[in-house]
């Protein structure tokens, strides 16, 4: 599938790159433990993420109108770097940052747009959108909306603004769910019974020695020792962006 980002103009001055799997907050939990949730890494460093090169700050006052936001560069910027500093465009405590690309999918491939995953940040929270970028000829906005008020924010510069996916169009619309009850499926209902006896057993000695892990997930299996590994995913391998210049 190709993914492919325009330079909307001379004056871009943002970076694409892969999601990264860490975080800073995952690294200071007692042993690094946050990072056996594989599914935690995973989502992580799921697509890529567009890094805001104009360092600002904002605060909010409250109030509604879009006077009520205000922004400012905590760097001296450069006249392009200008031209991309966050705005108080909608009202309603929302900072807008103009993502300078404009990006195509092949037909029926959308772009999610949300912020980096896992990484709070206090006194403001992304907004997430859904972009048909198989048809849209126009770059998109990130927008962030403040949660607290006279509460000062920043993003530094090389910061993660947005974290983008590529997502199959179809796949809501064609999806039927169904509830069922477990008992009705005798194979998979007997490996959750053992799993769940073992994993109350674990979880009586995990309060006398925090640093034991059953990683079954982790290694990609269930808790009978069967494997899946034609499943298991520990890794995304997310090519970064190329540049090919038009000659």
């Amino acid at each position: 599938m190709k993914l492919i980002a325009y330079k909307s103009y001379d004056y871009n001055c943002q970076t694409l790159v892969p999601a990264s799997r860490t975080r800073d907050w995952m690294d200071k939990t007692p042993g690094a433990f946050a990072y056996h949730c594989l599914p935690l890494v995973m989502a992580n460093s799921l697509g890529w993420f567009v890094l805001n090169n104009v360092p600002c700050e904002m605060e909010w006052d409250g109030t509604e109108p879009s006077s009520g936001l205000k922004v400012w560069p905590t760097e001296e910027l450069n006249e392009k770097e200008k031209h991309m500093l966050a705005s108080s465009h909608f009202g309603s405590g929302i900072v807008t940052f103009h993502v300078e690309f404009m990006f195509c999918t092949e037909k029926k491939i959308s772009l999610i747009t949300k912020g980096p995953a896992n990484m709070p940040k206090h006194g403001i929270q992304a907004l997430e959108g859904v972009i048909e970028t198989d048809w849209l000829p126009y770059p998109f906005t990130m927008n962030w909306k403040m949660t607290a008020k006279n509460t000062r924010v920043r993003f530094e510069r090389g910061e993660p603004i947005a974290q983008i996916i590529p997502y199959p169009a179809d796949t809501i619309s064609s999806t039927e769910p169904e509830i069922r009850t477990l008992q009705s499926n005798p194979e998979l209902f007997a490996k959750y019974e053992d799993y769940r006896k073992k994993r109350a057993v674990f979880n009586e000695k995990f309060k006398y020695d925090g640093a034991k892990r059953q990683k079954y997930y982790v290694r990609g299996e269930d808790s009978l020792g069967n494997k899946y590994p034609d499943q298991h995913q520990t890794d995304w391998k997310t090519k970064p962006f190329v540049s090919k210049e038009d000659k």
